[in-house]
């Protein structure tokens, strides 16, 4: 319950900051003339979505403090603050949505595409300075897995019937399975599946267009650099994390057939603290790379790509070979879905966990 809370935390700040997290010629998803991205009326919508959506958030907040002081049982209280968290994000998408229509409208009464200068900017030398990370740290997890699937099949006939695959709070087993060919190997399988789509999206990253601003072109490459390089190890060290995770409660409960996990509840706040903190660390780099606009010299804007998103959301060019693109609304990247390789890597992530729930 304690870990539950602090995602609410974590989710809740990450909410409310996500419009100043934003690229300044972005707002609620809708591309913004670089002359006019400080617009007054701008900036005081961004402060009342992040006024309402703390607000929202430290109501829910309390309303899981409320649950986990209660006599409820765990599983219950679990399954009500996930709820809570579902409805949290519903209720910020709505609002969320609610802005990129105002801003949308506000955009084309006061005509800004009509009185700037649309340019393309370019340099070609930025993916020379590239940090992102090599192939190769997302390979070897990849073999790790491999490595322990071949070994739980080499030690097939020594697995119980029946083993261990689930525990409460207290870590007391309260969850069984039957063996089969697939079910000793479920949990290797879907980490597999979680760390081909890593592999991809860091190369995704890689080969994703670099998008540049005519104002601000020195600190935009500084921007695009930061997201993709500090992307790529925050992607790198859940990768690793969730691997010595998966990979020690597989081992410990199907092979050694130890009921208890005695390590993986240690290893679980690890993984917890790798990847809320890692998130924190991830957006204070953002942060600090943002473009400022402090000083417009000309009329003139990067051209924008608005016609192939929808909503703001969703990103379909035909034209573009990007795998993943920056998000026009918070931090990280979205899949392009023109590109075949999208749906490739959804399947890849899909399939192993339908496997596992449906036959």
């Amino acid at each position: 319950m304690l870990i539950i809370l602090g995602i609410f935390i974590i989710v809740g700040i990450l909410e409310t900051m996500t419009p100043h997290l934003t690229r300044k010629t972005i707002v609620f998803g809708v591309s913004i003339p670089e002359p006019y991205v400080k617009h007054p009326q701008l900036k005081l919508w961004k402060k009342h979505y992040s006024q309402v959506i703390a607000g929202i958030a430290g109501l829910f907040l309390v309303g899981q403090i409320t649950l986990y002081l209660s006599p409820i049982q765990e599983e219950k209280a679990s399954l009500i603050s996930f709820i809570l968290l579902y409805v949290m994000l519903l209720l910020s998408s709505g609002l969320y949505m609610s802005y990129h229509v105002k801003t949308k409208k506000l955009k084309v009464q006061e005509q800004w595409e009509a009185q700037i200068k649309a340019v393309y900017v370019t340099d070609l030398s930025i993916r020379q300075n590239e940090e992102t990370l090599s192939p190769i740290f997302f390979s070897v997890p990849i073999i790790i897995t491999l490595a322990l699937i071949a070994f739980t099949y080499m030690n097939y006939e020594s697995i119980p019937e029946v083993f261990a695959t689930h525990w409460n709070g207290a870590g007391e087993v309260d969850g069984w399975t039957q063996k089969s060919r697939l079910s000793v190997i479920s949990m290797p399988l879907i980490l597999l599946a979680i760390q081909i789509s890593f592999f991809m999206m860091n190369q995704g990253m890689k080969s994703a267009k670099i998008q540049l601003s005519a104002q601000a072109k020195e600190a935009s490459i500084h921007r695009e650099l930061t997201q993709r390089k500090y992307g790529s190890w925050y992607l790198a060290a859940i990768n690793f994390s969730m691997t010595i995770l998966f990979v020690v409660l597989h081992y410990t409960t199907v092979i050694l057939q130890e009921q208890t996990a005695p390590y993986f509840f240690p290893l679980f706040l690890v993984f917890n603290v790798v990847t809320l903190g890692g998130l924190l660390v991830f957006i204070w780099k953002l942060s600090k790379s943002n473009e400022r606009f402090d000083e417009v010299h000309t009329n003139e804007t990067a051209v924008t790509d608005d016609q192939y998103w929808k909503w703001g959301v969703f990103y379909c060019n035909k034209n573009d070979p990007s795998l993943l693109v920056p998000k026009k609304f918070g931090i990280g990247w979205t899949v392009n879905f023109a590109n075949k390789w999208c749906y490739i890597l959804i399947a890849i992530t899909l399939l192993p966990i339908l496997l596992v729930i449906f036959i």
